[in-house]
């Protein structure tokens, strides 16, 4: 390879790492704020209360949440997993609970 290549190499590599340098950055300052975490609430549910009462809800949960929909009085596991959204519903499809286990 010729000196001229390589230092045509040499700039096309390190061009965008010195404009990135080279840009402006803000930092944001938020005040200090508690944050107040229920630890009986490990996965969650209390963002989806809003939805108790309601037929057929649609309801929209990040990809890889760990979940489950029953029916009052359907026979389910007894495994505990603390991080695992709990949906149930009546027979008339109506939820009633959403709790986490």
């Amino acid at each position: 390879m010729t000196m001229t290549r390589k230092s045509g190499l040499m700039l096309s590599v390190l061009a965008p790492l010195a404009l990135a340098a080279c840009t402006e950055t803000t930092e944001v300052v938020l005040p200090d704020a508690e944050v107040v975490t229920d630890p009986n609430d490990a996965c969650g549910a209390a963002a989806y209360q809003q939805y108790v009462g309601q037929k057929s809800p649609q309801i929209s949960l990040a990809s890889g949440t760990v979940f489950r929909h029953y029916r009052t009085g359907d026979p389910i596991t007894m495994d505990l997993l603390p991080t695992r959204i709990n949906f149930e519903y009546d027979r008339t499809g109506t939820l009633v609970k959403v709790s986490c286990g």
